[in-house]
């Protein structure tokens, strides 16, 4: 239990950081842009949307005995969605918060996020 709930503050902790890093990248591009701004937020709240759903059907059909929808399609979902949501729908639907081999799925994807955020931070910036 201890070692999910570290792993979770990890992961909370590298979504922070990696959003703050490509809102720092991202919004000096686009403010000067409304249309290309409310795009770009449209399609963020689409994509977790969409991760929203992904998570909440993979539940519904774990319950059901049905057939899953695989880990690696939740966290690229996830990743599209950069991560903005994922620990709150995981709460919120009680879906892959015990499993701690998704949880080191879903913490790699998150480093992943970040280095990529913080290697195009150092490109544009220094």
């Amino acid at each position: 239990m201890l070692f999910n709930t570290l792993i979770m503050f990890i992961s909370k902790c590298g979504v922070a950081i990696s959003l703050c890093a490509l809102g720092m990248l991202v919004v000096p591009m686009v403010s000067g842009d409304p249309v290309l701004l409310m795009a770009l937020v449209a399609g963020l709240v689409i994509a977790n949307i969409v991760m929203y759903l992904g998570f909440y059907k993979d539940k519904h059909n774990a319950k059901k005995d049905a057939r899953r929808i695989s880990e690696k399609t939740l966290i690229v979902l996830s990743m599209l969605a950069l991560h903005c949501t994922t620990h709150l729908t995981m709460h919120f639907t009680q879906h892959k918060t015990s499993k701690w081999s998704f949880q080191l799925k879903l913490l790699a994807a998150i480093t992943l996020q970040l280095s990529l955020s913080v290697f195009w931070f150092v490109q544009v910036y220094v």
